[in-house]
């Protein structure tokens, strides 16, 4: 390094033009590490900039319009607040009010007398399983009855009457959400379904059927006929009920099934007092088909009374008999009732 400042300093030329260089140089560079890291104002020169730079300066009477127009304009601003907040006020006094009638009304549904909040559960439609009994009689229609044996051919044929049956049996059913009819809810259709077992006996079934054997002067004979039937009838049932705001709800139905039909003490007497039958206890199957009208009442919630008339239809049943001869002898009779019946259902 002091090698390089000697041959420097020997050239007094290059020093000296060195020197006025650096003197000159340097104001300009302490003037820069003075001005460094200082703000420098910009001045826009453009038309816009001085025009608004007059504007800037605003007079005293200005000044105090500008105050008032404030003034007023926090006025204004505090009038609307207060309206806006007394709007506010009265909608949530509103909503206040709705909310307090909503819980009075909540608390007179609440305060209402047992009995009256019993009365109105017993009124309404009820769903569920239902059991029941009922009991009652069967009166027989009269019905064509006929027999026919061969060989030889005989026939024979006459109407049927038949004795009061007693009736006794249970039903299983259910209740299904109702239909309603009108906007209040007052009336409804329920539909339900049920299976029913009853027991029809002990009928009595007399008639005087004419006839004979076939190709033969003794056609026209008449025959005493007699005979006992206890039957089983097993249906399920299809129910409509019309819920209304009173305690008595009526209802129709119809419903299908079978019966199970046993006769006994069959006799068939010819005039000269001979009982053409031997053979006087058999059993058959038969379709049975029934339609219902009946009216409940609801005494509670759960316990109910009703009374319906049934019509119940037995499809021709026929009985092979034997005969003295060793033949056999085919007695057809269909079985019809009207029966009148009354039983109490239990809601669960």
């Amino acid at each position: 390094m002091r090698f390089f400042y000697l041959n420097f300093r020997n050239k007094r030329w290059l020093w000296a033009a060195f020197k006025k260089v650096f003197l000159a140089l340097s104001p300009t560079c302490f003037f820069c590490f003075y001005l460094y890291g200082q703000e420098m104002p910009v001045i826009d020169s453009s038309p816009s900039a001085v025009t608004q730079s007059e504007g800037d300066a605003v007079s005293p009477q200005d000044v105090s319009s500008q105050s008032s127009s404030s003034s007023s304009t926090s006025t204004i601003e505090t009038s609307s607040t207060n309206s806006s907040s007394s709007t506010t006020g009265e909608i949530e006094g509103g909503a206040a009010t709705e909310g307090t009638r909503s819980s009075e009304i909540k608390e007179q549904k609440e305060s209402k007398n047992p009995k009256e909040l019993h009365k109105e559960e017993v009124l309404g439609p009820k769903t569920g399983i239902y059991f029941g009994i009922f009991g009652g009689a069967a009166f027989p229609m009269s019905n064509g009855i006929s027999a026919l044996s061969s060989p030889p051919l005989f026939s024979a044929g006459g109407q049927s009457h038949g004795d009061t049956a007693g009736v006794g049996g249970i039903q299983v059913g259910y209740n299904f959400s109702g239909y309603k009819m009108d906007s209040q809810g007052k009336y409804w259709l329920q539909p339900a379904a049920q299976f029913e077992a009853y027991y029809i006996g002990q009928e009595n079934i007399s008639s005087t059927l004419v006839g004979g054997i076939s190709g033969t002067k003794s056609t026209n004979i008449p025959y005493g006929f007699s005979s006992q039937l206890n039957m089983g009838i097993f249906v399920v049932d299809g129910l409509i009920r019309f819920v209304n705001p009173t305690k008595i709800v009526p209802y129709l139905g119809g419903g299908i099934g079978g019966a199970y039909l046993a006769s006994s003490g069959t006799n068939m007497i010819a005039p000269n007092g001979l009982n053409l039958l031997t053979g006087h206890s058999y059993s058959q199957g038969a379709f049975v088909g029934q339609g219902i009208a009946g009216v409940q009442y609801n005494f509670t919630d759960h316990w109910s009374a009703f009374i319906e008339y049934k019509i119940l239809w037995i499809k021709n049943t026929e009985f092979s008999y034997l005969r003295t001869n060793g033949d056999s002898m085919l007695i057809k009779y269909p079985q019809s009732f009207n029966m009148a019946l009354g039983g109490i259902r239990y809601n669960f």
